[in-house]
């Protein structure tokens, strides 16, 4: 699950990857993607990679990953 203590700056946009394994399950990864306050550049930060075992569960990854 993502990290309940995590500080993002503004988020520009969200980058959300599924894959199906082959043992059914499914791999999640969620980054999310702001800009620097310093340089002229975009950071990426990891929120989720994680395996679950159905789409219900990679939904609710996905939506605790936006409100953390």
């Amino acid at each position: 699950m993502p990290a309940p203590h995590t500080i993002r700056k503004a988020v520009e946009f969200y980058t959300i990857e599924l894959a199906q394994l082959l043992d059914g399950r499914l791999f999640v990864s969620m980054t999310a993607t702001t800009v620097d306050d310093e340089e002229p550049q975009l950071l990426s930060q990891e929120i989720a990679s994680e395996r679950v075992g159905t789409i219900d569960d990679a939904l609710a990854l996905i939506r605790a990953g936006f409100v953390a």
